[in-house]
């Protein structure tokens, strides 16, 4: 009965374990949604509350409490404007903010842009947490334009290119 015992208690001890460290990789993910009904570019970021406010700190020497302060959610929805890029043969494509809000344990941020239908290819810079976190991965899914596009944005990639039309 003893070692049962002890097994369950180094059981949930690793599971406790786990379940605490369960979010050591960096990442945060966006959605640009092409949707031809509103005529633009959607773009949603999703980041973990956690490193957000971890930024936050780093970055501004403020210790936020995003879910309850308007000012540092809009804090950080400013700098996330400052990190995503997109661009067309190197010129810079506008995007305006068009919100934040939190969900559940996550802060998104919302920009958009009207879609060009002359434009047949993105660059593209998603370099939010990248100068905090060297482990930091962006990833970013296009949708709206035929199959899913996946960039990926690690290690030392700045910038990707995206074709929009085959």
């Amino acid at each position: 009965m003893r070692k049962l015992f002890n097994g369950l208690v180094v059981g949930l001890a690793l599971a406790l374990s786990a379940g605490a460290s369960a979010h050591q990789l960096k990442s945060a993910l966006t959605k640009m949604l092409f949707n031809q009904r509103s005529g633009n570019v959607e773009i949603m970021h999703r980041f973990y509350i956690h490193d957000a406010e971890h930024a936050l700190k780093q970055l501004f020497k403020t210790n936020a409490d995003l879910i309850s302060d308007q000012d540092a959610q809009a804090l950080f929805a400013h700098y996330v404007e400052q990190r995503f890029f997109i661009s067309n043969q190197e010129t810079l494509i506008p995007l305006n903010l068009v919100g934040y809000e939190i969900e559940g344990k996550f802060l998104w941020v919302y920009q958009e842009t009207p879609i060009d239908e002359a434009i047949t290819s993105l660059d593209i810079r998603n370099n939010a947490l990248r100068e905090i976190w060297t482990t930091q991965v962006n990833t970013v899914n296009i949708e709206g334009i035929g199959d899913i596009k996946t960039l990926t944005f690690d290690g030392n990639t700045e910038s990707l290119q995206v074709t929009l039309h085959p």
